[in-house]
């Protein structure tokens, strides 16, 4: 199965774009919740390269919740690298007649809203409890997550 990895890179800055509006210190809001936040010039270029290896990570994680071919051609991935035409066979006929189906923004808008409550929330508000934190830092960040992972599965599902 072929991806789009230049795509993919892209698509890695999405979340940093989203923070740097959503965590500004003149955002709304941020003066909305009262947090205190560095400025992003003092976050420096090597926390940045951090920040954008980790949002690889991120993105690649999603690729395989957003796109369901993968799922099909991980069954076979084993037996195609060991050689077995009959698998590559089978994985070339199901992707050229099912490859692009629910390959569009809306199904991975779709994935990366139910994403963002299962894996997003629960942390977000695990760390908020043991921190004693309000519920307004928990929708503050949640919020931030939510619209990143609405965007990065759009974006997945359509382009990747």
């Amino acid at each position: 199965m072929n991806l789009n990895y230049t795509a993919f890179f892209l698509i890695a800055f999405v979340p940093l774009v989203i923070g740097w509006i959503w965590y500004h210190p003149r955002s709304w809001i941020t003066k909305w919740s009262g947090l205190e936040l560095a400025h992003p010039s003092k976050i420096g270029l090597t926390r940045t390269a951090f920040l954008f290896i980790l949002s690889l990570g991120f993105v690649y994680g999603y690729i395989n919740l957003v796109v369901h071919q993968l799922g099909f051609y991980e069954l076979f991935f084993t037996d195609i690298m060991l050689g077995s035409e009959e698998s590559k066979a089978i994985v070339q006929e199901f992707l050229s007649k099912y490859g692009d189906k629910h390959r569009h923004f809306g199904h991975g808008v779709l994935h990366g809203f139910i994403n963002a409550f299962i894996f997003a929330l629960p942390f977000i508000a695990v760390l908020a409890i043991l921190e004693k934190r309000t519920f307004k830092y928990i929708g503050l960040h949640f919020g931030y997550w939510l619209l990143t992972s609405i965007i990065i599965g759009g974006l997945i599902s359509e382009f990747v």
